[in-house]
């Protein structure tokens, strides 16, 4: 008897990347493509790539992870995350009129006021403003200054729903995570009537929203023949990569939290209801299973660890700094000028880091003053009304080290739980797996599989408690919050 699997694909930015995990976590196979260099198209504010790159990327990725599969495992299902914004431009045969417009592609700065404005109203109460990056203000300019490539526009194509459209044939689908961005309305997983009546976007353009985890098709007979998946496997609706991320955390349930540290501290956590912030610093995606995951990202996180170490062995850093903790040493690692969340100050700038000429103190001062920022986050979230959990599900380079990890579950009072396979992929996989399970909440609990777990050490907890009071003071006389 064969043995099931689900697959998840993941879209980069670099290329893809294709996984295979059973329905206990286990990994099986895995295939990846990198992108050609000439797919890249960089001019000033505008950043493109070739969606046909995508697709030849897809189907390399999937096909190396096929021919590594042996007969003994079936293919449940198949799902697909990838960046959150980029789009194209399709006809009516589902051809490119554009090239791929990416996540970081600003050329609508003049459009996003007039978008944010729109749709205020509606996407306001998620916390959800429009930006120059998101994808709705690059379709308004698109509109305006390609009006004859735009009249022959009969579908706009998020990055997820073409890959996906290329499996099953679907590119009249998406989810809601992919349609954030997009302008759709997260609670009734539908497109606001502003974008059609005032922004001037026919709705008729634009795809069918559902939940990610949904079946949406089955792999076609060209599909198969191209990527080795089986014939009328399963297509399943996808995510964002920093959706995929946080499934793949192992976060849950109400009151869990992911918090990946990587150039900055970026919080995801699980909710039933969006979860409101006047100061605008929290936005909430829904979650697959039917809530919210609402989310901010902090200016700080690793970004002082290039600055200072780029050249160090941080595992001897790191081994060096255990013996030093407390360190007695005020720091706030902030890189570039202005913070926005836990609090938002424009001017404030770190400090601490500067006057620390041991490398070993620095470094271990550092990682303590990330961790008082990430407590005061999720204090933050706790004010806002969310009660977070007795675990915080980590992910990021910040994980890596013993050390750090030691002080984050420390400053927290709290475990800190590292999954086997952070990755985007394995999130993907999950929600492949999830109509298997019926539930997205019962596929984490299936499939994600926690590597490590640091638990707070309870004399270490107190003297942070009383290092903490005095951070938060420091802040408190600068006026940064």
């Amino acid at each position: 008897m064969r043995k099931d699997v689900a697959v998840g694909l993941d879209i980069g930015t670099g290329g893809a990347r294709a996984l295979a995990m059973d329905l206990s976590g286990a990994v099986v196979a895995g295939g990846r493509a990198d992108l050609p260099p000439e797919a890249v198209f960089v001019d000033g504010p505008r950043v493109e790539q070739e969606p046909r790159a995508w697709t030849t990327a897809a189907q390399a990725a999937l096909r190396e992870l096929t021919d590594k599969l042996r007969n003994e495992y079936a293919i449940i299902a198949l799902s697909i995350d990838a960046t959150s914004g980029t789009f194209l431009l399709a006809d009516e045969n589902n051809q490119p009129l554009t090239r791929g417009l990416m996540y970081n592609d600003l050329r609508a700065a003049e459009e996003a006021p007039e978008a944010a404005e729109a749709l205020h109203d509606v996407l306001g109460p998620y916390g959800i403003t429009i930006a120059g990056s998101f994808a709705l203000p690059k379709i308004m300019h698109l509109a305006r200054t390609q009006a004859e490539t735009f009249a022959r526009c009969r579908r706009i194509v998020h990055q997820t729903d073409w890959i996906a459209g290329m499996l099953c044939g679907r590119y009249d689908i998406t989810d809601i995570s992919t349609a954030l961005k997009t302008g759709a309305d997260p609670g009734k997983l539908a497109w606001p009537a502003a974008i059609s009546g005032r922004l001037g976007i026919s709705s008729d353009l634009l795809p069918q929203i559902v939940l990610p985890g949904m079946v949406i098709g089955e792999v076609t007979a060209e599909a198969a023949k191209l990527t080795g998946l089986p014939k009328r496997t399963p297509v399943v609706s996808g995510c964002t990569d920093g959706t995929a991320g946080c499934l793949a955390s192992g976060a849950k349930a109400a009151g869990d939290l992911n918090v990946t540290l990587g150039t900055t501290l970026v919080f995801k956590a699980v909710a039933e209801r969006p979860l409101l912030d006047p100061a605008g610093a929290v936005y909430n995606h829904r979650h697959p299973a039917g809530g919210y995951l609402p989310g901010a990202a902090s200016s700080t996180g690793g970004e002082w660890v290039t600055q200072y170490f780029a050249n160090a062995n941080l595992d001897e850093l790191g081994d060096q700094a255990d013996g030093l903790l407390p360190t007695g040493r005020l720091a706030y690692p902030l890189v570039k000028k202005g913070e926005r969340f836990p609090f938002a100050c424009p001017t404030a700038k770190g400090f601490g880091m500067e006057e620390i000429d041991d490398p070993v103190s620095r470094f271990a001062a550092g990682c303590e003053g990330t961790a008082f920022v990430e407590r005061m986050s999720i204090e933050g979230f706790a004010g806002l009304g969310l009660s977070i959990g007795d675990t915080v599900y980590a992910t990021g380079g910040g994980t890596a080290g013993r050390t750090w990890l030691r002080i984050r579950s420390a400053v927290n009072r709290r475990v800190y739980a590292v999954p086997e396979q952070p990755e985007c992929a394995a999130g993907a996989t999950v929600l492949a797996a999830t109509p298997y399970f019926g539930d997205c909440g019962k596929a984490i609990a299936a499939m994600v599989r926690i590597g490590r777990r640091v638990e707070p050490e309870p004399a270490l907890a107190d003297a942070y408690d009383r290092e903490y009071a005095r951070f938060v003071d420091e802040l408190g006389k600068r006026g940064y919050r």
